[in-house]
């Protein structure tokens, strides 16, 4: 028969002992703070130069594609719809987009309209 023999000292370790690996802090000197410090300030002066630029060329594009549109106020007379307005103004065609553009330009909650309501409506038809 055989017989074991056991390391007295070899019996006290565990085999996976629980070591502490906790990450050690990053300690910058005064050259990586300036470093550090330059870097946020590029990244927010670009952001910043970046959006400028953006609202800038927004605004000089929006001015030069609007184009005025000229209106004209009327008074509403007694009888008179959407419809015949738009009849009388435009030219040939579909006149449901013309009727849409009253409606819109004069923030109408319905297409009725009463006898002395004052619209504006476009000349440009």
């Amino acid at each position: 028969m055989s017989t074991l023999a056991i390391n007295p000292s070899l019996a006290r370790q565990t085999p996976f002992q629980a070591t502490d690996h906790r990450p050690t802090p990053v300690r910058l000197t005064a050259r990586g703070r300036f470093v550090a410090r330059l870097a946020v300030v590029t990244s927010l002066s670009i952001l910043l130069l970046s959006g400028a630029s953006l609202l800038t060329r927004a605004s000089a594009t929006s001015d030069e594609s609007v184009i005025p549109t000229p209106y004209v106020k009327i008074a509403v007379a007694p009888g008179q719809t959407l419809w015949s307005i738009a009849a009388s103004i435009a030219n040939e065609g579909d006149r449901r987009d013309l009727v849409a553009e009253i409606i819109s330009i004069n923030h109408l909650k319905s297409p009725e309209l009463s006898a002395g309501q004052r619209i504006y409506i476009p000349t440009r038809h």
